[in-house]
């Protein structure tokens, strides 16, 4: 089982959500400041020229945030709306989906990297079946950021359970579409994942849109929040205030890992019987 990642940044503009990205080249232009790669992008009708330049962390990276800084972005899961941020964030991704201009996005090399590692990992619990373990790739001084952490990891595990096909090894692809600054000392990151999963029973290609804040730290850059465009990672949101935070109880990764497993066999128990059995 391997895992295969061939990471190019770059933005994708189609019409009706259609991700078809191309490379028309790659160039180094200073080693010491920052590389830049070259995406030509568009529709059927038009074509847009997209620039990302990965600069090379120095004098010039943002300073790194202070241990407990509470950023208006944040906010404990049980003090979120998982509907209203699924609205606010698509309009996000949909206003990059239209955007034709051509444009020049700059990342930090650091946090480029930290989304490529970020990445690898979510993916990998598709070759795994495990709960994964995202804390290195968090700041965790924050009681709304370990909560985020376990909802991005009960999310993948979950998803990665749900497949019933036996994935052997995954391409993935890593687009950055938008760097936003969202503070003095982070930016907002959004970003679109193409993946292709080699199964037993063929390929299977499909793709995510992410949002991520990150922030340099003491330790480098680490993520402070993360959204994914999906409607299973909103329920799964309610599903954690739901069931452990509106009534006050710690939430345990063993027990949620445990309480994930038991809902995906139960459901597939129930598929097998089928509706008649079950109503017996």
């Amino acid at each position: 089982m391997t895992l295969r990642g061939k990471r190019l940044m770059g933005v994708l503009l189609v019409c009706a959500l259609t991700l078809t990205p191309g490379i028309s080249a790659f160039a180094a232009i200073d080693e010491s400041q920052e590389s830049e790669k070259l995406y030509m992008l568009g529709d059927a009708e038009a074509e847009a020229l997209v620039r990302v330049l990965i600069k090379k962390d120095g004098a010039d990276t943002k300073a790194a945030i202070k241990p407990d800084t509470k950023y208006a972005f944040e906010s404990d899961l049980s003090a979120e709306n998982a509907a209203m941020l699924f609205e606010e964030n698509s309009r996000k991704v949909a206003a990059a989906l239209n955007n034709p201009n051509a444009r020049t996005i700059t990342i930090a090399e650091g946090a480029c990297q930290l989304l490529e590692d970020f990445t690898n990992s979510y993916l990998e619990v598709y070759l795994t079946k495990n709960m994964p373990d995202l804390d290195i790739y968090y700041d965790l001084s924050t009681n709304a950021r370990k909560e985020n952490k376990l909802l991005a990891e009960a999310f993948a595990y979950q998803a990665a359970l749900a497949k019933s096909n036996k994935v052997e090894s995954i391409d993935s692809t890593l687009n950055i579409t938008k760097v936003t600054p969202a503070s003095d000392n982070a930016d907002e990151i959004l970003f679109y994942l193409q993946r292709t999963l080699h199964t037993d029973h063929g390929e299977e290609n499909s793709g995510t849109w992410f949002l991520a804040h990150i922030a340099n730290t003491a330790d480098g850059y680490k993520l402070l929040k993360l959204w994914i465009q999906d409607y299973a990672y909103e329920m799964m949101q309610n599903k954690l205030t739901r069931n452990y935070l509106s009534k006050d109880v710690e939430i345990s990764k063993d027990a949620l890992a445990q309480d994930i497993f038991n809902e995906i066999n139960s459901n597939y128990e129930n598929n097998l019987k089928g509706p008649a059995e079950n109503n017996m």
